[in-house]
């Protein structure tokens, strides 16, 4: 039976009379990747920081290895649980002593932080960053060097405000591989807020969703993340969710061939075969000019329909036989230099492809 290391019961948190969490109850297992997901707004914030230590209930109470946290004992969580921040806060100095800043306010040796920070730079490939001043990093280099301070620290939860979201694919990856890596070889119980439900299925045990301040639904994550999926196949404006016919490809175990409409055809990573329904999140899609040499087995040539987006990432419409919705960062499109009615290549892992 798992063990609750951080409990919150019935926890109100109200600021200047708005309600962000509205008797919010939860229990995260000793060890566990629990993934918080939601919208913006709906308390995911609120609640790491309440987690961390760094907000104290207006009502309701919190729990830490079964002690009641109060103002007096409030430090013995803060010394035990890590918050990154969504937009992390560098010291104009280098990357070393950035990371070796909270080691250094622990009094730890000297030749200890050392070791903790190539450590943690090599974990999250920065390791050649060592001495390049943090703030002239890119977003995602901040991120990284953000994630290893957290590393360093090695405190028993960390908690994580959609660590993932605007960056490039290589720094989404690279973090993703990290915390599974922490939490399989250190046991650090793992708290992500994101609003991405395919993220949140590939790497977290357990998902519990939140909306206007309250969890609505917890539980495994395969369960919660096809109960999601059911909602969103209803609505028609959702990406990347096609119907085929699904048959095992021979001599390729855990494989299998999707054709789709008008013949479009990919390849899964599964054992299911007939009818089935797909997905593709978005974000997990590569594009390029021209077909690129990589491990993916997927890659389509279409017709750019249309560019869209916001601030934060430009939205692609591709014609690869079928519609296809597909989200890189502005920088990224400008890097490649494309508009609407040039040719791209898609390509994406049978990883990537979540088969229901």
């Amino acid at each position: 039976m798992a063990v609750g290391i951080v409990q919150l019961d019935d926890v109100h948190v109200e600021f200047d009379g708005i309600h962000a969490l509205n008797g919010l109850s939860l229990e995260i297992h000793e060890g566990e990747i629990l993934s918080l997901m939601g919208p913006n707004g709906s308390g995911k914030t609120t609640t790491l920081r309440v987690i961390a230590g760094l907000l104290i209930p207006t009502r309701g109470h919190m729990l830490f290895r079964g002690s009641t946290i109060t103002e007096e004992n409030i430090m013995d969580l803060r010394k035990n649980a890590t918050l990154v921040f969504q937009t992390p806060i560098h010291f104009g100095t280098s990357v070393f002593r950035n990371i070796a800043y909270g080691l250094r306010i622990r009094r730890v040796d000297e030749r200890e932080i050392e070791r903790r920070v190539m450590e943690s730079l090599s974990m999250v490939g920065m390791s050649s960053a060592i001495d390049r001043p943090a703030r002239k990093l890119s977003g995602g280099e901040q991120r990284r060097v953000a994630l290893a301070r957290a590393i360093a620290l090695n405190t028993q939860i960390l908690l994580l405000d959609e660590p993932t979201s605007d960056l490039d694919r290589e720094s989404k990856n690279v973090i993703e591989q990290v915390l599974q890596e922490i939490n399989r070889d250190r046991g650090t119980t793992i708290v992500v807020c994101t609003h991405n439900m395919f993220r949140a299925r590939r790497f977290a045990h357990r998902i519990a969703t939140i909306e206007n301040g309250v969890i609505q639904d917890m539980g495994p994550a395969i369960r919660v993340f096809r109960h999601e999926l059911d909602t969103l196949l209803r609505d028609e404006n959702f990406a990347n969710v096609f119907k085929g016919h699904a048959m095992a490809l021979e001599g390729e175990e855990g494989i299998v061939q999707v054709t789709l409409d008008n013949n479009v055809m990919i390849q899964a990573v599964g054992d299911r075969t007939g009818e089935v329904t797909v997905t593709i999140s978005p974000d997990d899609i590569l594009v390029s000019k021209e077909q690129v040499q990589s491990s993916a087995r997927n890659c389509l040539m279409g017709e750019i329909l249309a560019i869209e987006g916001d601030q934060r990432t430009a939205a692609l419409r591709v014609d690869v036989g079928i519609p296809m919705k597909v989200n890189i960062t502005h920088a990224s499109l400008r890097r490649l230099g494309i508009s609407k009615g040039d040719r791209v290549c898609l390509t994406f892992k049978a990883s990537s492809v979540v088969m229901y």
